[in-house]
């Protein structure tokens, strides 16, 4: 449960420190006093988006704490096992600090956290209802929702929501698959003419051919210079190699005599090395050299023949070998295609197992239908509407979807021998915020988080109606903790902690929130039946609203 609140320069809460109890917790206050000032914090601490609108004016970044405790087999203790992030004091510590630049930063137990992991972690403790869900009734979906989150229906829908994508995957497969084949054959019957045209080619090396057929091509001019080279090194009467030799010799009494001297001996020494071994190795490619007129011939056809190819399929001769293996693997996924006939198979198996699902999860939810209406029924009854009667209808869908084979509505009646009708067809908006109400708190009923929030969600009731909503909200709090923003005296009376919000006229202007003990609980509730004016009656009255909540008791 939630036991501790910490707010600095949030909003309009400057400092702001408040510990809050297990039970039924409610807020009050005047009309733009901050009451939601409590629940924006935590749901900051949750992971929900912000803005630059909760740094208080004037401030660089808003700080905002939230403690937790919990149990040691509880969803929220595995969760921090899992991520590392249990430690031995039975505390969930979650900070969020929002700078006026727009950015923020998070905490779990005092480690950075990512806005993901605070919203993982948040799902498991906090549930949120607000005073718009209400509309939710009028969503065509809702009600089907609704009806596998109370009967416990949401893993069978899943399962046939993945049933109903696998089957239309192969669908598709078996489409795409008809398309291919139109145009697979002549595709294959292509790529063999081509790849038999270039199989030759590719055994050679494109570079290698090129290179040979320039050399032939220059021979007589190779041969001359290579002639001139050898005379010059080695075959002249002054020729380089003798007149190394002879400055070798010359230098070779005085190397010892000067150490630069000495370097430019042995680097002379590693010259001659050097021409002589080049000097031996252009003899031997002299001597091995020889012109071939066929052979240029034959270089000459091949280079024309991956010139013309080159031409013909639009690339660089040098790049036809990879071509050909492009190619190669094409024909080869070709030939792999899985045949039409055969996902024409899967794509009947695919259905058969989805609309097997399918009408398994229909008959669980009919069956779930009938009674989960008579509850409603019973539990809306009481909110003045005597005659109120709940029933679900079951409209074959013309074609199944992921949701499953029906369409399904909830009607309802608020009169005595009138058919039920769609919701949004027939009630009111008094009626709606009841059956609203109601949903919801048969909703927590059905929930693994151990802190539910009501934004206000008692918007459109009033006097017993509302008492019998606050008698709702202390039975759930026996079980889980609740946080509960209210405007009805008669919900607040009910509570076990009343926290009270007051807007400050500081500069800037500031909210507080301090819990209330039994003789202000008094004046408060006096206020938000009275108004402004507070007299022995309203005063009165007050009382006897927390008397119902002892003798409750």
């Amino acid at each position: 449960m939630l036991t501790h609140l910490t707010l600095i320069n949030f909003a309009l809460a400057e400092r702001l420190a408040l510990d809050v109890n297990s039970g039924f917790n409610v807020l009050t206050g005047e009309t733009g006093a901050g009451k939601s000032l409590l629940l924006d914090a935590l749901s900051a601490c949750l992971g929900e988006r912000t803005d630059t609108n909760y740094v208080r004016f004037g401030c660089d970044k808003a700080d905002v704490t939230a403690v937790f405790s919990y149990q040691e087999d509880s969803p929220e203790a595995r969760w921090l096992t899992q991520h590392e992030l249990a430690d031995d004091s039975g505390e969930i510590h979650l900070r969020r600090v929002i700078f006026a630049t727009g950015r923020s930063k998070a905490w779990i137990n005092g480690r950075p956290s990512s806005l993901t992991e605070l919203k993982e972690l948040g799902r498991l403790l906090v549930q949120l209802y607000s005073q718009h869900s209400q509309q939710q009734l009028l969503e065509q979906p809702y009600p089907k929702h609704w009806l596998d989150r109370y009967s416990e229906l949401q893993t069978p829908a899943q399962q046939v929501r993945e049933a109903y994508q696998t089957w239309q995957k192969t669908i598709r497969q078996h489409q795409a698959a008809l398309d291919a084949q139109a145009t697979r054959l002549q595709r294959i019957a292509t790529l063999e003419l081509q790849l038999e045209e270039l199989e030759e080619l590719t055994q050679l090396d494109y570079a290698e051919i090129e290179q040979e057929f320039d050399r032939l091509s220059h021979h007589e001019s190779i041969m001359q210079d290579c002639g001139y080279a050898l005379t010059a090194l080695d075959d002249a009467e002054q020729n380089l190699n003798q007149e190394l030799g002879s400055i070798i010799r010359r230098l070779e009494d005085h190397a010892g005599r000067s150490e630069q001297l000495g370097q430019i001996y042995n680097s002379l020494l590693n010259a001659q090395s050097e021409m002589e071994d080049a000097t031996s190795s252009l003899r031997q490619f002299v001597d091995r050299q020889s012109f071939d007129p066929e052979r240029m011939q034959e270089l000459n056809t091949l280079l024309e023949s991956f010139h013309r190819l080159a031409r013909k399929y639009r690339t660089l001769p040098e790049d036809l070998k990879q071509d050909y293996q492009t190619w190669q693997d094409e024909l080869a996924q070709l030939q792999q295609l899985e045949d039409p006939e055969t996902l024409a198979e899967q794509v009947l198996a695919a259905e058969h197992s989805f609309m097997q699902q399918a009408q398994v999860l229909d008959q669980l939810r009919r069956e779930a239908a009938v009674p989960l209406a008579q509850k409603l029924t019973e539990n809306v009854k009481p909110l003045a509407l005597p005659e109120a009667r709940f029933e679900f209808k079951f409209e074959a869908l013309e074609q199944a979807n992921a949701e499953g084979l029906s369409l399904i509505q909830l009607l309802f009646t608020a009169n005595k021998g009138m058919p039920a009708q769609p919701l949004a067809k027939i009630a009111s908006g008094g009626e709606l915020s009841r059956i609203a109400l109601v949903m919801q708190v048969m909703n927590a009923e059905k929930t693994d988080a151990e802190i539910l929030v009501f934004d206000e969600i008692d918007v459109g009731i009033s006097g017993g109606t509302a008492e019998i909503v606050g008698r709702l909200l202390a039975d759930l709090a026996k079980h889980v903790q609740i946080l509960c923003i209210t405007h009805q005296a008669q919900v607040a009376a009910q509570s076990d902690q009343h926290l009270l919000v007051q807007k400050q006229q500081t500069d800037p202007a500031s909210s507080t929130i301090f819990e209330l003990d039994e003789q202000a609980r008094i004046l408060e509730l006096a206020r938000m039946t009275g108004g402004i004016e507070i007299n022995d009656t309203t005063l009165q009255h007050a009382k006897q609203l927390r008397q119902l909540k002892f003798q409750a008791l």
